[in-house]
This record gives structure tokens, sequence and C-alpha cells, in this order.
């Protein structure tokens, strides 16, 4: 079922395929953008994406103007989608001025879709350190005046608010959660404009998001669950060791050490035993030798030097390793978290290969669920049957808040 010979074109195309269910696109419109894109060809990518993303763009405008306003709200959503989509491939430092006109254009895109409709989402900027995390409350469908059970929502290593709305959001709207998304240091403006880059100790972020929560009118303070994905299945343990405010969390992929994922990469790369128990020193000699193989290979140039160095502030590969070294939690930091914890792993999925060890060290009640290949919801993060993933997820936590589900 691949669309390209390029891991890099595969992945965004598949991650596009992921949204679909909540009309992030259809298989059709990944078809037509695909025979628009050279081989391994960025430029092409992010013209195909972009180009088409526009053209609903227009179509959203034109509805708009006659008053149909739930086809101009699927428009832009769906145009915010394409054109995340589109950019990530050209992820790097320095920016890349197409990078930063199409981040630009989707979100407000995503903000024309937010302020369309008969229950407009509600932008919130959380004072954090400062500057202010991006925020949008909305409300659940068919409960937008009731006080309700609230999900914050937030990101991983690379997504930002708009793809997180059709990764977590969307679903939970449609549960009857309300839904408060936001962005952090290393993701959307904060880093695209701001520079700021990921941090390890992410309750230093999520805290000012559960403060801005309790504020708002609609929320039931005493059900907020967190649930992140991706990298954030690490974020989400971590924030809860030190935020007690939490009723819920769900990690989805767990994620209880992410550097030493990075270890058997060295090692594979050539890297001797002597040299990866000296890490994050590294040789001179041995970094040459490991960024000559990473610049050669598509997929682990893009993960290492373009997501990796940028987001994580990372100069060089020895900065970079050292950076993700911190990103690990001991049994005794999540032997702190309070609130009972929802632990998935997905078969093939190497993000999620410590997901076990981070769920045997919870001293809370909490469930493991492995989603398989049997589903088609192997892959990370469930990738291609996000649907099941989320309808698995929600059924427990409606079970753990004790949530009477919308309609």
């Amino acid at each position: 079922m691949a669309f390209f010979q390029d891991p890099v074109h595969e992945a965004f195309a598949r991650w596009a395929i992921g949204s679909a269910p909540y009309g992030g696109v259809d298989y059709g419109e990944v078809g037509a953008m695909v025979a628009q894109v050279k081989p391994a060809d960025d430029a092409s990518f992010f013209d195909a994406f972009s180009n088409f993303a526009k053209r609903r763009i227009d179509e959203g405008d034109a509805a708009l103007a006659k008053g149909h306003e739930v086809t101009a709200r699927e428009c832009y959503l769906r145009a915010a989608m394409l054109l995340g989509l589109g950019y990530h491939p050209l992820f790097g430092k320095p920016v890349d001025p197409r990078l930063l006109a199409a981040f630009r254009l989707m979100m407000a895109t995503f903000d024309k879709a937010m302020a369309t409709g008969k229950h407009p989402g509600e932008k919130i900027h959380v004072r954090y350190e400062g500057t202010t995390l991006p925020a949008y409350f909305l409300r659940a469908e068919g409960y937008e005046d009731a006080v309700r059970p609230t999900i914050l929502v937030g990101g991983g290593w690379d997504s930002t608010v708009v793809e997180n709305y059709f990764g977590v959001g969307a679903a939970a709207l449609r549960r009857g959660y309300h839904v408060l998304l936001h962005d952090g240091p290393g993701q959307g403006r904060l880093l695209i404009e701001e520079g700021l880059p990921l941090r390890h100790d992410w309750e230093k972020v999520v805290t000012r998001v559960v403060d801005a929560a309790l504020k708002l009118e609609g929320v039931d303070p005493k059900r907020i669950a967190y649930q992140p994905w991706s990298l954030g299945g690490y974020m989400a343990p971590r924030v809860a060791a030190f935020e007690p405010r939490l009723a819920a969390l769900i990690c989805d992929p767990g994620q209880i050490d992410v550097g030493s994922k990075i270890l058997p990469v060295m090692k594979l790369l050539g890297l001797s035993d002597a040299a990866i128990a000296r890490l994050p020193d590294l040789a001179t000699d041995d970094e040459a030798t490991l960024m000559k193989i990473i610049n050669g290979n598509r997929m682990l140039h893009w993960q290492i030097v373009q997501r990796g160095f940028w987001t994580n502030g990372a100069s060089d590969l020895a900065s970079f390793i050292a950076e993700m070294l911190k990103w690990k939690l001991d049994a005794a930091t999540v032997a702190q978290i309070r609130c009972p914890t929802l632990v998935t792993a997905a078969d093939g999925d190497r993000a999620s290969t410590n997901a076990r060890e981070l769920f045997d060290a919870l001293k809370v009640p909490k469930t493991f669920v492995q989603f398989s290949a049997a589903d088609g919801a192997d892959q990370h993060c469930a990738q291609l049957n996000r649907s099941f993933a989320n309808r698995v997820k929600l059924d427990w936590l409606d079970a753990t808040l004790g949530h009477e589900t919308a309609h």
C-alpha cells in the first residue's frame, strides 16, 4: 500500500491517510497529490500538498461567502492538515522560507476553521516563560454549554495543534469531551518563529496548560485528562509525576527512556561498544564517520539532522545525543504518578519498545494495550487505523472518569 519509494515522503503520505476518518484528507486526494511528486524531490512534494491545500482554502472561502459554514470549516481544516504535512520534509535549520510561509498560512487557516460554525473554538494564549503557548479550547459536540471532562491534547516531536486535532482531538469531541489543544516549545510557533527547542522536563510546560484549563468555563476540575501522542508517550508520564491535578493519563505509546533507543542505532552504524559506553562523549573521528552514514541515509538524515538537531536545539551529533539521554524516567519518578494510567504499544513501533517497562513501574490503577497488525493498527501510533486506537483509548477513559458519552 506504499505511495512512495522515498521513505520520508511515504511517512507523511501515511500520516495523511491516518487523518482520513476525521476529515483530514481522502484517499483519492492523496493519490492526486502523489501523482504530482517527482521521486525524492522535496520541492515537488511541498508544492503538491501546498497547492492542493490552497484549492481547499479557495473552496472554503467560496462556501463561506454563500453561507455554507459546515463546508467552509471542513475545507479549512483539511487545508491546514495538508499544509503541515507538505512542509515537514523541509524541516531543519536555517528555517526554509517556504516552510515559514506555509506554517503561517496553516495557522491562519486553522484559525478560520476554529472561528467558523455555530460553536467556534476559543483561541487561548497560555502564559509561558516570557511568551505564550498557542492553545485552542473546543467544546464537546452536543454539550457546548455543559461542564464536561476535558482532555488536554498535546503533540510529540514534530506535530502541532493541527495534527493533534486530527490525531486525538476530533475523536474526543465526538465522545462528549471538551478538548484543550496546545503546542509547547519545540513545536509550532515556538519552534518555527521563536526558535525555542523541546525540553525533557515537560511538566514545566503542561503545568501552565492545567492552570489555563482550570480558568475555562465548562471544564470539570476533577476530570482533567492528559493525552499527547508519539514522543508525548514520554511527556505524559513525566508530566503526571509532577502534576497532581490530572485525573487520568494516556501514554500513547508508553515511553520510559527515549535516549536509550539511540544507542542500538549507533551500534548498527558501526560505533563500538566502548565508544557507546562513553556517550555522549564522542570522538571527532567517530562523529565524522557516523555523520557520513547519517547524511547518506534519507530517513536518518531527516530524523536526526533535520528534525532532531532543530527541535532539540542541537548543533551536532554529540550535543543531540547528550540532549536525548536526558529524556529518561526512573522508577522512583514514575512511582510519583497518582492518577489511573493507560499505556499503549503497537506492533512494529520502535517508539513503544520499552512501554512495558513504563507500565511495570506504575503504582496506580493501570491498563496496558498492545495494538496489533491483525487489526491494521500496527506501526507508530497505530497510524493507519487511528480510529480503532481512539475507540480503545476513549472507552478506557469513559470507564475511568465515569463519563457519559455524547449522543
